[in-house]
C-alpha cells in the first residue's frame, strides 16, 4: 500500500513538472558572454509557444548602452527597431518548434558586467513576459528570466585604419623622337611663298643692308628689261603692219592702171 501511494505520489510529480516545464524553458542568448564594447550578432531562441499556442511577435527591449540593433528576421518574420524596442512579426510559429531570432548589435564597453534583455512573446493566446531580472545578491530562481550575457574584458576596440600616402610616378608618353632639321627639310613639302626678310632690330648688321639694298637692285633691272622687251615687241608689230599696208596700197594701184 506505501509502494502504491509512493508510485502515485511521482507519478504526480513528474506531471507537476512535465506541465511546468515550459515555464522553465529559458530564451537564452547565444553567446551568453562576449567581449565589452564588441558587435556581433546575438541569437535568441524560442523553444515554445504559450501553453500550445502559436508564438506570433516577440519585443525585446535593448539595454542601456546597446547601439546600431540591426534586427535579422528569420524567413517568414519581418524585423523592426523603434524606440530602443526590436520586434519581430511573422509566423505563426507552432507550440511545438523551436526557432532562433538574430539581432547584431554593439554592446556596451563595460566588463565584467551583465546586461539583460527582456523579451515579451505574444501568442494566439496569451503572452509570455520574459522580463525578470535579480535583484543585486540574490540567488533565487526566476520563472521568466530576462535573457542576460556576461562582458568579458578587455574592452574591444575599432582601430582606426592607418593612413599611408601612395606617390605614383609622373608617366610621361612619347610619340617618337623630335625630327630634326634634316629630316623635317625632307619630310616638308616646299614652300611657294617667298622667303621674308629677317625681322630688324635696333642694330642693324651691315651685310643685311646691303644684302636688302642689292636685292632692290635686282629687282629695279628685272623690271626695265622686261619694259625693254615689250616696247621691242611694240615696234616691230607696228612696222610689220605698215609694210602689209604698202603692199595692199602697190597692189591696188597696180590694178587701176592696168583697167
Amino acid at each position: 500500500m506505501r509502494i502504491r501511494q509512493a508510485v502515485i505520489g511521482l507519478l504526480a510529480a513528474a506531471s507537476a513538472l512535465l506541465v511546468s516545464t515550459p515555464a522553465f524553458a529559458h530564451i537564452d542568448p547565444d553567446p551568453t558572454e562576449a567581449q565589452a564594447g564588441s558587435r556581433l550578432s546575438v541569437g535568441f531562441t524560442v523553444e515554445h509557444g504559450c501553453d500550445g499556442s502559436s508564438t506570433t511577435s516577440l519585443d525585446m527591449r535593448l539595454p542601456d548602452g546597446v547601439s546600431d540593433a540591426t534586427p535579422e528576421a528569420p524567413q517568414g518574420w519581418e524585423g523592426s527597431v523603434e524606440d530602443n524596442v526590436v520586434t519581430f512579426a511573422g509566423g505563426p510559429l507552432p507550440d511545438d518548434q523551436e526557432l532562433t531570432f538574430n539581432v547584431a548589435l554593439t554592446l556596451p564597453p563595460t566588463p565584467d558586467a551583465t546586461v539583460y534583455f527582456p523579451f515579451v512573446q505574444r501568442c494566439e493566446a496569451g503572452e509570455i513576459r520574459w522580463i525578470d531580472v535579480p535583484s543585486d545578491g540574490s540567488g533565487d530562481e526566476l520563472d521568466e528570466p530576462a535573457p542576460a550575457m556576461a562582458l568579458m574584458g578587455p574592452i574591444a576596440t575599432s582601430a582606426a585604419p592607418e593612413i599611408t600616402t601612395t606617390i605614383v610616378p609622373e608617366t610621361t608618353t612619347t610619340v617618337g623622337p623630335e625630327p630634326t632639321a634634316d629630316a623635317a627639310t625632307s619630310t616638308t613639302a616646299p614652300s611657294t611663298t617667298p622667303p621674308t626678310a629677317p625681322a630688324a632690330t635696333d642694330t642693324p648688321d651691315d651685310t643685311m643692308v646691303e644684302t636688302s639694298t642689292t636685292g632692290v637692285d635686282s629687282l629695279a633691272d628685272a623690271d626695265d628689261d622686261s619694259e625693254g622687251g615689250g616696247n621691242g615687241l611694240l615696234l616691230a608689230i607696228a612696222v610689220g603692219v605698215a609694210i602689209v599696208v604698202a603692199g595692199a596700197a602697190v597692189v591696188l594701184s597696180i590694178r587701176r592702171r592696168s583697167s
